[in-house]
């Protein structure tokens, strides 16, 4: 049930009090206070975005905020850096220790055949019995003649 002309409230307060029975009062009712509202005035400007301004104090967090990050990762790029030159340096120090031990392994070994190679006895076998040279101390030389002379075009002499 609806009505279709106007609203509904007035028409209840236009209606006399019939709910009052005789000899009864109507409650007094008072006039209600006016209830001064604060001031609203308007200002030209910004409209909808005057109320988007960023406080200074959120701004200030937020620049504080990005230096802290941005100190944080110079720091940890740092670290990172410092740590893989230590790794390089210590893998060329390894690698330096590694080509000094062969060195001294080698030198050990040519020292080895230097000696071996080099004395006076090994030499003097050698010269005689593959070349078939003689000492040249002895007090006493026997000369073959018996085999002709070979010269250095390759023909015999006699």
């Amino acid at each position: 049930m609806g009505y279709s002309s106007g609203n509904a409230a007035f028409s209840y307060d236009m209606q006399p009090d019939s709910y009052y029975v005789h000899g009864s009062v109507a409650p007094q009712i008072a006039a209600p206070e006016l209830v001064e509202r604060p001031r609203f005035d308007v200002l030209p400007g910004e409209g909808r975005e005057a109320d988007r301004a960023v406080s200074p104090a959120f701004v200030q967090v937020v620049k504080v905020f990005c230096i802290l990050a941005i100190t944080f990762c110079a720091v940890g790029a740092t670290r990172v850096a410092l740590a893989s030159a230590t790794a390089a340096s210590l893998n060329a120090n390894a690698a330096i220790a590694n080509s000094l031990e062969e060195s001294e392994k080698t030198s050990s070994d040519l020292e080895v055949m230097r000696s071996v190679y080099g004395s006076s006895t090994r030499i003097r076998e050698f010269a005689k019995s593959m070349l078939g040279m003689v000492d040249g101390n002895a007090a006493h030389v026997t000369v073959d003649v018996r085999t002709p002379a070979v010269t250095s075009d390759g023909s015999s002499q006699n």
